[in-house]
């Protein structure tokens, strides 16, 4: 399944969608989710919510516009692919199913 995140992980249930996720899920950050990828979360060493999604070992994505739009480019951890439009598609056909969060 494909969970679209569209949101910061501050003001969503992520202790929820983390127990929700199966090693055949992928995730997509979008619109302010892509603050999800981010590799310092405001004021800590590292981004424990990245943390948790690097646990789970699934293959997390983020929409490039929404990353350059919200001047990320520098900031976004290596571990979160970046990707077009045409590949979020590409994710949608993948994923007949999604949960959007």
């Amino acid at each position: 399944m494909l969970y679209t995140i569209s949101t910061s992980p501050y003001y969503s249930d992520f202790d929820s969608l983390i127990s929700l996720l199966t090693e055949q899920d992928e995730v997509l950050l979008l619109q302010d989710g892509v603050f999800m990828g981010h590799k310092i979360s405001l004021g800590n060493k590292d981004n424990n919510f990245l943390m948790q999604l690097k646990d789970t070992r699934i293959q997390v994505f983020a929409l490039q516009n929404d990353v350059e739009a919200r001047g990320l480019m520098p900031y976004m951890s290596s571990y979160v692919r970046q990707i077009s439009y045409v590949n979020f598609v590409q994710l949608t056909v993948k994923h007949p199913q999604y949960f959007a969060w």
